[in-house]
């Protein structure tokens, strides 16, 4: 049965739905020094990730622009490193570089692994039956699990809103393990679904809503630890925190639009008849019913709580 996405939608709100994340970009980076390597390189704190944990970091160059945001999760004996596909190549050949210097091991597990998201009110109960046991998970926590001589990560994801479990497993098993999940009712939703989803719990994507001219406390804090050792980029992060008091130029905020069409990126965010700021990316939520989107405002406009897009009226969440 064809669903429209508005169906797919509340399909996955009320049941559950299968998003394919396969080509997402994954580093596997193993070696005795893994842990410091790593820990030099990224702006949140690896050093004290405990086993089967993950946590959102990124890359930043040395003026505190993010290269690109990742995940990283440590297993017992490596870490692996979830990045969009886009910045795959480049982080991949900056850890290389960097990785001559240290005992420390690079691949590019990408093809390898397969990656599947199961989403929705009912997506814990549809893996249950998958694996036949019980499941215990926090957020960016992860279990290995065997099945049937398959090895799966499971991982509690953040990705939407809704519940997120990522199926990690050798890509050779793509089909086999996906013809049982369709035995298991689940069907392959569209992106444009997804893309619901993840603006409703407001989750940016690099490319879309930030790139490598963004500031990484532009997008806010989440990706950041003050208490680790150095960085690259830490300077700089350390310096707008302390000396500009975290303001920057601009930030990254949520917003609802009483709208029933999403608006063209860049869309212009007012403040009466001064433009303070844009819209990254936009959807119209069918369960709000109203738009959700990310946008950028400048400095000084930050406790501005109704904005104007394009005309329309807009809240501004944060």
């Amino acid at each position: 049965m064809v669903l429209t996405i508005q169906e797919e939608y509340f399909f996955v709100k009320e049941h559950f739905g299968l998003f394919d994340f396969s080509l997402e970009g994954k580093i596997k980076v193993s070696g005795r020094d893994r842990v410091d390597f790593l820990q030099g390189l990224v702006s949140n704190d690896v050093k004290h990730l405990k086993t089967y944990r993950g946590i959102y970091a990124a890359f930043l160059n040395r003026f505190g622009k993010i290269l690109s945001d990742c995940f990283v999760y440590s297993c017992n004996d490596f870490l692996l490193v979830f990045l969009p596909f886009v910045q795959k190549k480049k982080i991949l050949e900056k850890l290389q570089q960097e990785a001559l210097l240290s005992e420390v091991a690079i691949e590019d597990v990408t093809l390898q692994y397969a990656l599947l998201s199961v989403q929705g009110i009912s997506a814990k109960n549809i893996l249950e039956a998958f694996f036949q046991e019980k499941l215990s998970l926090g957020d960016l926590q992860f279990i290995p699990k065997r099945k049937e001589d398959i090895d799966f990560f499971i991982i509690k994801t953040t990705r939407g809103s809704v519940e997120s479990y990522d199926l990690l497993f050798p890509s050779t098993f793509y089909h086999s393990v996906l013809k049982e999940l369709f035995s298991l009712g689940l069907q392959k939703m569209h992106p444009e679904t997804y893309e619901i989803l993840r603006l409703e719990k407001w989750v940016p994507l690099f490319g879309i809503d930030f790139d490598e001219t963004t500031l990484l406390l532009e997008l806010g804090e989440d990706a950041v630890s003050y208490t680790k050792g150095c960085y690259v980029g830490q300077e700089v992060i350390a310096r707008v925190k302390n000396l500009a008091k975290g303001v920057t130029p601009k930030k990254l905020v949520k917003l609802h639009i009483e709208e029933e069409e999403a608006f063209e990126k860049n869309t212009g965010i007012f403040s009466g008849t001064q433009k303070i700021g844009f819209l990254t990316s936009s959807v119209y939520s069918p369960g709000l019913k109203k738009v959700v989107a990310l946008g950028y405002v400048q400095k000084g406009f930050y406790d501005v709580k109704e904005v104007g897009i394009d005309g329309r009226k807009g809240i501004l969440i944060s």
